[in-house]
């Protein structure tokens, strides 16, 4: 094969010191901005697999690579598995592996985004620039057929990734890549749809556990449960792996567990064929679709710890235990162990205890966990072995996998064993730090809750994520894309557009725009498309106001320099206190003015502000106008005027 002696686009020769981690990250984000590799990425870009030390790669490999699935049966989860181990293989300094693995998912499926970009990038460090060449040819056709299958592979290949990595961490940077191969994948086929579905719903269920343990409020653990359940609904109603819906039924019975309070008559109304179950009916379910598959068993049968069906516990824990000698099954059968001691009598059966010290030293050997940690210290507690226990107790505090877990517990433990050697002041240090753990996770689960279903007081709006509110980012025929528009070059902030003029001579503006900091992002985009596309000056913030002057001024004379003001409703507009000043100097404006000046927009539903309930406004659907609505606004917004 000849060597191509053009230089592969938006890379560079490697240097003599490239062999060190920053540089070669520095590469590999060069070839990122060049939009070579495309907003999908690859393993080997992701800046979110950055960091991983030997020790994780190292332990993620030992999961990892026993693990079987078939491509038939679950596409996504396959491609996702064989990517992961090809990526760890080249972390590791096995690049030849590497390459054959990726190399055999693309003969299995050769449009892989990730497999293509993975292989991209190892043949540009190797400086085989025209086998580069060759993948990027290939990836850009890919990603310019915007195929919806390939795409929503690609992000659930990225979330599945992360997961790996984040799960038994309070960490849940994964959930917009599913959310969005759910988007995408609204016209692909329902049974490859269930692995992203229930991907989804896992999420969710993670994300109700922390905020459970951290005691959040009983409305922002109704709708996640509601989110949650919703999902898992989904994928058993529709046509798919029987394994994920069995496993559905598994967590939605588990979602009821977490809060005994909670029904699904309540919650979901409209889902009446899930009214009147409770957990174990939801179990039973799952069992019945799938008696033997061995997740189903393990988490089945940890549940049955907690509900006293001891006996039952232990057959599903140790028939899943005879297939898989996975952690979670040696975890949940020490704790069943330890159930079985304290409720075993006043003195309880030393036996119970001794089977619970191997089982939870057994899942030690597969996962270092917190929680195991604290386990093990408060069995060598019980039997007496004081020393051994803080030693158990001083590992699990220094344990970032802390996931499903309260480690409150563990401090609590410790000042127990403590006080018993005699250690007053040291009992005392450890209870003042187990009300401080409890305090942090409660204000953890808050920065969930806020992260995820609401916003904090201090929220910016530079922070707020454009996923959590489910915009479509995707074109959709009959719809104008508003979200598109980050893939534009031009930008509102700095100077106007250059090449515009405005509409209205008597005014310094041809409109301007009202929004709340939370809808900041969505908002500067649509900014910069009206300006593009319609060709009309606006007025806004961050651009437009004079740098020191008061907020108030500059809001109201902003507002009478410009021809129409545009005010963007949504449930955080009509709470801020500085939207409310916006549209009351509106109004008041338009009320000198002989024209209608004023065109409300509803960005996301909420109660009509009384100002605006005898106007007619535009909504929008998942943060995007039909063509007909994006056609009036325009229509308006150019629509000439006169200064009275």
């Amino acid at each position: 094969m000849p060597v191509s002696t053009r230089r592969p686009l938006g890379v560079r020769p490697l240097g003599n010191n490239a062999n060190t981690e920053s540089d070669y990250f520095s590469e590999i984000m060069e070839m990122m901005r060049s939009d070579i590799i495309g907003e999908q990425g690859c393993h080997l870009t992701w800046p979110e697999l950055r960091h991983l030390t030997k020790q994780e790669l190292d332990l993620s490999w030992s999961v990892v690579k026993g693990r079987k699935v078939v491509f038939t049966e679950l596409p996504s989860y396959y491609c996702a598995i064989v990517n992961l181990k090809g990526f760890l293989r080249y972390r590791l300094e096995d690049e030849a592996v590497a390459e054959d693995i990726f190399r055999d998912l693309l003969a299995v499926d050769a449009r892989n985004i990730c497999a293509l970009g993975n292989l991209a990038v190892i043949c540009y460090r190797d400086s085989r620039f025209a086998e580069h060449e060759e993948y990027l040819d290939r990836l850009r056709t890919e990603i310019a057929r915007r195929d919806p299958l390939s795409r929503a592979r690609s992000y659930y290949d990225r979330a599945h990734t992360i997961r790996h990595f984040e799960q038994d961490k309070r960490k849940f940077t994964y959930i917009p890549y599913i959310k969005k191969a759910i988007e995408i994948s609204k016209s692909v086929t329902d049974r490859e749809k269930s692995e992203w579905r229930f991907d989804y719903g896992l999420a969710l269920y993670r994300k109700d556990t922390q905020l459970t343990v951290g005691k959040a409020s009983v409305a922002i653990l109704e709708s996640g449960f509601r989110d949650a359940s919703l999902c898992f609904h989904e994928v058993i109603s529709n046509v798919g792996p029987v394994g994920y819906q069995a496993l559905s039924w598994t967590f939605l019975g588990i979602l009821l567990q977490n809060q005994p309070s909670r029904t699904f008559e309540v919650t979901l109304p409209a889902v009446t064929a899930l009214h009147g179950l409770n957990a174990v009916d939801c179990f039973e379910q799952a069992l019945e679709l799938a008696p033997l598959h061995p997740i189903v068993l393990r988490r089945v049968g940890s549940e049955m710890t907690k509900l006293k069906q001891f006996d039952r516990a232990r057959t599903l824990l140790e028939a899943s235990l005879r297939q898989e000698q996975s952690w979670f099954a040696y975890r949940h059968r020490g704790l069943l162990n330890l159930s079985l001691y304290e409720h075993s009598g006043s003195k309880g059966d030393i036996g119970y205890l001794k089977e619970a010290e191997k089982d939870f030293k057994e899942a030690l050997e597969r996962k270092k966990v917190h929680a195991d940690y604290s386990d093990l210290g408060y069995v060598m507690y019980l039997l007496g072995n004081r020393r051994a226990a803080v030693n158990q107790y001083s590992c699990a505090v220094k344990c970032p996998r802390d996931d499903f877990f309260n480690p409150a517990v563990t401090h609590r433990r410790w000042a127990r064993c403590l006080r018993d050697m005699g250690e007053a002041k040291g009992a005392r240090f450890q209870e003042e730090k187990s009300k401080e753990v409890e305090q942090a996770l409660m204000q953890g689960a808050k920065r969930i809750g806020e992260k995820f279903i609401g916003h904090g007081a201090g929220c910016q709006g530079f922070e707020c994520d454009l996923e959590r509110f489910n915009y479509f980012s995707e074109d959709r025929r009959g719809f104008v894309n508003i979200l598109s528009e980050e893939q534009h070059p031009l930008s509102p902030i700095g100077d106007p557009l250059s090449f515009l003029t405005k509409r209205h001579a008597d005014y310094k503006y041809d409109f301007f725009i009202s929004f709340s900091h939370i809808d900041h992002k969505w908002a500067l985009l649509f900014f910069r498309k009206l300006e593009r596309e319609v060709e009309i000056r606006g007025c806004i913030r961050y651009r437009d106001y004079e740098c020191g002057g008061a907020i108030s001024t500059n809001i109201m004379s902003s507002i009478r320099k410009s021809a129409k003001i545009v005010i963007i409703i949504s449930p955080d507009s009509v709470t801020d206190q500085w939207c409310r000043f916006e549209v009351n100097h509106a109004l008041a404006e338009s009320l000198k003015r002989d024209y209608v000046c004023v065109i409300p927009i509803m960005l996301r539903p909420c109660n009509i502000p009384a100002q605006f309930e005898l106007m007619t406004f535009i909504k929008c659907q998942d943060g995007q106008f039909t063509v007909d609505d994006w056609y009036r606004l325009g229509k308006g917004l150019r629509k000439k005027t006169n200064a009275t």
